[in-house]
């Protein structure tokens, strides 16, 4: 893949979260689906997008990220709260695709390729295994969508 085509991709993952997740109840998002709740699919892209744009800044920069916390322990975005809801979770994601994408968009296309000396994948490959992280994610989103009774609107029948 080019690098236009996987930074296109990026952004597709976040319009089709949006038109997703956003028209459906907070309840419906929790709900444990086949692949758990979607908000707890939202919240594995959201630390998963934090920990990529963090370990791209620092292979850009050469400027080694803190070792803060251990795998087990969620990135910080600093504004994270225990009772966020999705949608404020879904707002987190975007923000740390928005500084993902910043920092690709920088990359000249022959380092897009280049192995790093320190050992690792280069940047395509790395960005191609989000991207494809990312169409799981979404198609489980989906399947849990699919599978959760969606709440009836306040006033219709059976709501007295």
């Amino acid at each position: 893949m080019s690098d236009r085509e996987l930074i296109d991709g990026l952004i597709a993952t976040y319009r089709t979260l949006n038109f997703t997740v956003r028209p459906h109840p907070e309840a419906q998002l929790r709900h444990r689906g086949p692949h758990g709740s979607v908000r707890h699919a939202i919240t594995r892209l959201r630390d998963r997008e934090l920990r990529f744009a963090d370990a791209l800044k620092a292979r850009l920069t050469g400027v080694p990220m803190p070792e803060i916390f251990d795998e087990a322990d969620a990135p910080v975005v600093g504004t994270e709260r225990d009772d966020d809801t999705t949608r404020a979770r879904l707002a987190q994601f975007g923000t740390a695709r928005e500084a993902t994408l910043v920092r690709l968009r920088g990359v000249p296309e022959p380092e897009w390729d280049v192995v790093p000396a320190t050992g690792g994948q280069p940047i395509r490959a790395e960005t191609r295994q989000l991207l494809e992280h990312d169409q799981q994610v979404l198609q489980q989103i989906q399947q849990t969508l699919a599978a959760v009774p969606t709440a009836e609107p306040a006033g219709s029948p059976g709501h007295g």
